[in-house]
C-alpha cells in the first residue's frame, strides 16, 4: 500500500533488548497498573506477594498477571525528611571503603536542587544500621549556591565524593525567566571518613549523578550531561589513581528527539561499553549508545525497548558475571512505586525481571520536583549481595540488600 499523499511519514530505529517473553510481561504489568489507576477494585488487605489485584476487571485473569516476583530484602533506614529543615533528600550512591558502606546525597530545605542544598552523608558496617547523617559539605542560603551529590569512587583505600556546584538554576522562576546555568564538579577526598581534602573545580559545567566505575582497560568513566545545552558527555580518567585531576570528555551526540540525561552503563566481555540514557523527551524507554574502544567514539543514541518511567537507573554486572538494569522499569510517566531489577546473562538480550520494593507511598512535604515512590537506585556489590540505595518520595533514604546468588 503506497503512502497517503500529503501525510508526512516518520521513522524511529528502536533497539530491542527485551526478550519477547519478558516485553509480554511488562505489558500485562503496565495493564495491571492502568486498570487498577481507573478505578477497578484492588485486594482488602496487603499482600507482599501480590501488592494489589484488579479482581473486578478481567475474571478470566490469572492471579500472577501483571506482577513480578518480589525479591528477599533487608532494609536500612538512613535518613527521614523533616518539614522546616531537611523536607528533601534525594541524589544519593552508595560505595565501600575498606569494610565500611558509604552513603551520600542531597538535602535541601523544600524543593529539588534549591539555594542552600548541601550534601550530607553516612556510613554502616552492615547496610543495615546506619550512622547519624553528617554534613559532607554545608551551603549557607546567602550564597545562593546549590550543592548536588555528584557520585562516589572508592579505590580501597580512598573514597572520593563528587559535588556538583551550581547557580542560576532558577527552580522557583517561570521557564521563560531561567537564566543559563554555571555548574562546576568539586571532589572532595578522604581515607578515613572523617578528614576530606577538597579539589575545587576539576571540571565545568556538567549535571552527574554517577560516580566513576573501572572499564576492563584500566580507564575510569561516567556520563553526565552538559548544564547549558543538555547534550550527553562521557568522562574519563586515563590513570586511576588521579581522580582528582581534570578528566578528559567525549561529547555525544543525539539524534531522532532523545533528550539524555542520567547516563549508566555495563562493559561486556568483548569489550564493547553499553551506555544507557534515561530519555526526557517523554518516550518512556531508555536510549542506549556503545562504544568499541573503551569510550573514546560512540555509536548513535537510539531508543530501546526497554521501559522506564522517565526516572534515573543504573545499569551494572553482578559479581556471577550477569547483567542489570535497576529502576521504575516500566512506561508510566513518573510514576515510581515499583523498583525492578531486570537481568541479561549476556548483556545484550533482558530476559526476567523482579520486584526490588513497591507500594503506595505519599509524600509528606510537597515541593518543586517531588514525586511519590522508590526512585533512583545506585548500588554497590559486596560478594553475592547487591547493596542499593533509594530515595523515597524524594524525602527519605533507605538502603537494602539482596542475596543475588539465590536469584536465578
Amino acid at each position: 500500500m503506497s503512502e497517503p499523499v500529503g501525510i508526512p511519514v516518520k521513522t524511529r530505529r528502536t533497539l530491542n533488548v527485551v526478550s519477547p517473553k519478558l516485553a509480554a510481561k511488562m505489558a500485562e504489568f503496565k495493564a495491571r497498573r492502568c486498570t487498577i489507576y481507573a478505578g477497578h477494585s484492588v485486594t482488602a488487605e496487603y499482600d507482599a506477594a501480590q501488592p494489589d489485584s484488579a479482581v473486578d476487571w478481567d475474571p478470566a485473569a490469572p492471579e500472577s498477571w501483571g506482577f513480578f516476583p518480589r525479591l528477599p530484602m533487608m532494609r536500612g533506614p538512613i535518613c527521614r525528611g523533616v518539614s522546616g529543615k531537611y523536607g528533601y533528600n534525594h541524589h544519593h550512591t552508595i560505595a565501600k571503603l575498606g569494610d565500611t558502606y558509604v552513603a551520600t546525597w542531597a538535602s535541601g530545605f523544600l524543593h529539588e536542587d534549591f539555594i542552600g542544598q548541601r550534601v550530607r552523608y553516612s556510613t554502616s558496617v552492615d547496610g543495615i544500621d546506619w550512622s547519624e547523617p553528617k554534613m559532607l559539605v554545608h551551603t549557607p542560603v546567602a550564597s545562593e549556591v546549590v550543592r548536588n551529590n555528584a557520585g562516589l569512587y572508592s579505590d580501597g583505600e580512598r573514597l572520593y565524593a563528587y559535588v556538583g556546584v551550581a547557580w542560576n538554576l532558577d527552580r522557583d522562576r517561570p521557564q521563560a525567566q531561567k537564566r543559563v546555568p554555571r555548574m562546576r564538579l568539586d571532589v572532595y577526598e578522604t581515607t578515613d571518613l572523617e578528614n576530606w581534602t577538597c579539589h575545587e573545580g576539576i571540571f565545568d559545567d556538567i549535571y552527574l549523578f554517577e560516580g566513576p566505575r573501572m572499564t576492563s582497560g584500566g580507564k575510569l568513566i561516567c556520563s553526565g550531561l552538559d548544564a547549558r545545552d543538555h547534550h550527553a558527555m562521557v568522562i574519563m580518567w586515563d590513570d586511576a589513581t588521579q581522580l582528582a585531576d581534570k578528566p578528559r570528555v567525549v561529547h555525544l551526540e543525539s539524534g531522532e528527539g532523545i533528550l539524555p540525561g542520567e547516563g549508566t552503563w555495563y562493559q561486556t566481555d568483548d569489550g564493547r561499553i553499553w551506555l544507557y540514557q534515561r530519555d526526557e523527551s517523554g518516550s518512556c524507554h531508555l536510549a542506549l549508545s556503545c562504544s568499541e574502544d573503551e569510550g573514546k567514539t560512540w555509536s548513535d543514541m537510539l531508543l530501546t525497548d526497554f521501559p522506564n518511567s522517565t526516572s534515573r537507573s543504573m545499569a551494572g554486572r553482578l559479581n556471577d558475571g550477569r547483567f542489570f538494569i535497576m529502576g521504575n522499569n516500566y512506561d508510566l510517566f513518573l510514576n515510581r512505586k515499583h523498583m525492578q531489577i531486570a537481568l541479561s546473562d549476556d548483556g545484550l538480550v533482558f530476559d526476567r525481571q523482579y520486584t526490588l520494593i513497591e507500594g503506595e507511598t505519599t509524600r509528606r512535604v510537597n515541593g518543586f520536583h517531588k514525586e511519590d515512590g522508590y526512585q533512583y537506585p545506585h548500588c554497590c556489590l559486596d560478594g553475592d549481595k547487591i547493596v542499593v540505595i533509594y530515595s523515597i518520595n524524594k524525602e527519605d533514604i533507605e538502603v537494602g540488600t539482596v542475596d543475588m546468588s539465590q536469584v536465578s
